[in-house]
């Protein structure tokens, strides 16, 4: 049979699936709207923790807080590590809240495909980041413990550094509070009377719903520090996704599909898919019409 004429597969319950848990997920993770109290539970996931209704805790702004404070975030680096090397990225995939916020733009706006360079680049670019803020939060650390601040020359960025480019925190948690306590200016000059870091946290937060809107998942590829330190260490993972080189036909409908632009086919020789943008959402192996992808963990 001609691969031309070969139907995809309908495997539509892996996205329904996935969808069903991400809502799930973004429900209990706000479980304080409903009457839920907070949990001890840290899980490697972008939601910020100002929000009076988040009851499951994010590990990166813990970190940070806690570096801050001049304690070592034990809980929260054995969480990250711990589900990294179980699972690597699929945190990301299926329960991150912000995750399922880049789905829904990335669904409304238009559908743009990197290259696998740039694939690529932009996770080393995340990784930088990555590497920048844990320098600047390890340095605000060790000046806590020998008495000698420097929070203040990070204005008010100084007990989270990573919320001067964070959208995350502005929208689950500035935005919240700003509306909350009804603190929105009442007239047109008292927008020009805000806080400076507002204004660049809206704008920072408009760039990054543009990026977006634009490019499928564009933060988890390309800014968002958890998920390109999950994917330094998702190669280790036990969780991940094979390919039978014997099966596959080579239609590149996996690669169509991935929201993460990953060259799915580029591994079919080692039979294994082991890239750091991978958020395992399994859109690969729920359209391969020969059924050569699966998962396996172990």
């Amino acid at each position: 049979m001609s691969i031309t004429t070969k139907r995809p597969a309908r495997r539509y319950y892996i996205t329904i699936s996935r969808k069903i848990t991400q809502i799930l997920s973004f429900i209990i993770v706000f479980g304080g709207a409903l009457g839920y109290a907070a949990t001890v539970l840290v899980l490697p996931i972008r939601v910020g923790l100002s929000n009076p209704f988040v009851i499951v805790a994010d590990a990166w702004m813990l970190m940070e807080i806690m570096f801050g404070m001049a304690m070592v975030p034990l809980v929260a680096i054995a969480s990250i590590a711990l589900f990294t090397l179980i699972l690597g990225r699929a945190t990301c995939g299926w329960i991150c809240p912000f995750g399922l916020i880049n789905d829904i733009l990335g669904a409304l706006g238009k559908k743009k495909k990197l290259s696998p360079q740039t694939t690529l680049g932009l996770w080393k670019f995340a990784l930088s980041i990555a590497g920048l803020l844990l320098f600047i939060d390890v340095s605000i650390y060790y000046n806590e413990v020998v008495g000698s601040s420097i929070k203040n020359y990070f204005g008010a960025f100084g007990d989270a550094p990573t919320t001067f480019i964070d959208p995350v925190t502005t929208l689950f948690s500035l935005l919240f509070w700003m509306t909350y306590s009804n603190k929105w200016p009442k007239d047109i000059t008292g927008w020009f009377n805000l806080p400076a870091e507002l204004y660049w946290r809206l704008f920072f937060l408009a760039i990054v719903i543009i990026g977006m809107l634009l490019i499928p998942r564009f933060y988890c590829k390309a800014l968002c520090p958890l998920g390109a330190i999950m994917g330094l260490g998702s190669e280790f993972a036990l969780l991940s996704i094979h390919i039978s080189k014997g099966k596959c036909i080579e239609c590149k409908a996996c690669e169509r599909a991935c929201p993460m632009d990953i060259p799915i086919l580029s591994f079919i020789d080692k039979g294994e898919v082991r890239h750091p943008q991978c958020i395992m959402c399994l859109k690969c192996m729920e359209v391969c019409p020969a059924k050569a992808i699966w998962l396996k963990f172990g």
